[in-house]
């Protein structure tokens, strides 16, 4: 397959998309002068769509860019995405950032939280190259696109900076990404929610899958369901408020939390069970493959 990447630092490391080199050893990376050279990939992570390769390019070939702080990006900056679509390569096109903390879905069909939505044209080709700020400074990996035709419909996403910091630096220093697992599907409870349902604000467990932390730990799914806005909705079950003692409200913030974890760590969850409120240790383990 065909994608984009950009130079991470001046070892010869290159970041790109992990759909991009899915089962391949070996890559052809072509540097912005036309020059060609052999890499190998060193890693990659399905879960947040990422991967490194390490180019044999001598450092005087390189010209590695600085990631900047994703965090601090808001609706309207100017962006600039680069990238071969259709292996038109170093194709620049500009946008904005039209929305943040949008959750997409990764690879192995995991959830990718805080992605950017831009509206600067990003079409196959462009997966893996970066998308920057106006002080030509990474803020995300241009990753996916929402469309109807299969083309640039002004709807693309990309894998925040900050997240690309974390994941690119695990695969540098060791081939691979452990991520915490709990092992739970949930929904979140909102206020006008919370009326309808019969249910806390907080995040609602809909799914507990067998033979993970969530279930040794004793946490229950809702099993009953009712249509709330036309929408088929899960009733009763666990409802979770707060982790370690911190309020919880919405399904992506418990994911980041979760995500800021370690395999191995154990966390405190305070549910609220059939209207009582309880305290669940639970320990964390590796998320799977898929």
């Amino acid at each position: 397959s065909q994608g984009s990447g950009f130079v991470y630092d001046d070892k010869g490391h290159v970041v790109t998309n992990h759909h991009v080199v899915d089962g391949a050893e070996t890559a052809t990376v072509i540097l912005a002068d036309g020059s060609t050279y052999d890499a190998k990939v060193v890693g990659s992570d399905p879960s947040t769509d990422l991967a490194v390769l390490l180019v044999d390019a001598p450092a005087s070939a390189l010209v590695p860019l600085e990631l900047a702080d994703s965090d601090a990006l808001k609706v309207g900056d100017g962006v600039v995405a680069i990238g071969s679509p259709f292996g038109l390569d170093q194709t620049v096109t500009s946008g904005i950032v039209s929305a943040l903390h949008r959750q997409i879905t990764a690879p192995n069909d995991f959830s990718i939280n805080d992605a950017i939505q831009t509206d600067a044209a990003i079409n196959h080709g462009n997966s893996g190259g970066p998308l920057l700020d106006l002080n030509g400074d990474v803020v995300g990996v241009n990753s996916q696109i929402e469309s109807e035709s299969g083309g640039n419909d002004g709807i693309g996403f990309a894998v925040p900076s900050n997240t690309v910091e974390t994941i690119a630096a695990q695969l540098v220093s060791g081939g691979a990404v452990e991520h915490a697992y709990l092992g739970i599907g949930v929904d979140t409870v909102t206020a006008s929610l919370s009326d309808e349902l019969d249910l806390p604000e907080g995040v609602q467990v809909t799914n507990v899958r067998a033979g993970t932390p969530a279930a040794t730990a004793g946490l229950k799914a809702g099993s009953g369901s009712r249509i709330v806005d036309g929408q088929p909705r899960t009733t009763g079950g666990d409802v979770i408020t707060e982790i370690d003692g911190k309020t919880v409200t919405t399904a992506q913030e418990l994911q980041r939390r979760i995500d800021a974890q370690r395999p191995g760590d154990t966390i405190e969850l305070t549910v609220v069970r059939d209207g009582r409120e309880l305290s669940v240790d639970v320990t964390l383990t590796t998320r799977p493959s898929k």
